[in-house]
């Protein structure tokens, strides 16, 4: 069987990631981004390392951008 899919090709991040640019992310999706727990998400936040870009309710919901910004410096601490 012929597939047209190519194991060894190398993505860019904005290949996979790009449509997700202006998406937003739950508390949960976040922490999962950044690989952290929910706790270590609410004190980010609660320091202002993090901040939501919405409010809805008692449901916080982050900026893709922001969240990408903070994952850099994580991975370089």
């Amino acid at each position: 069987m012929k597939t047209n899919c190519k194991l060894d090709q190398e993505y860019t991040h904005y290949q996979i990631f790009g449509h997700l640019k202006k998406t937003t992310f739950s508390a949960e999706e976040a922490a999962e981004y950044l690989e952290i727990s929910i706790p270590t998400l609410r004190r980010y936040v609660q320091s202002g390392r993090l901040k939501p870009s919405t409010t809805i309710g008692r449901s916080q919901l982050f900026s893709s951008v922001d969240l990408k910004l903070l994952k850099q410096k994580i991975d370089k601490e």
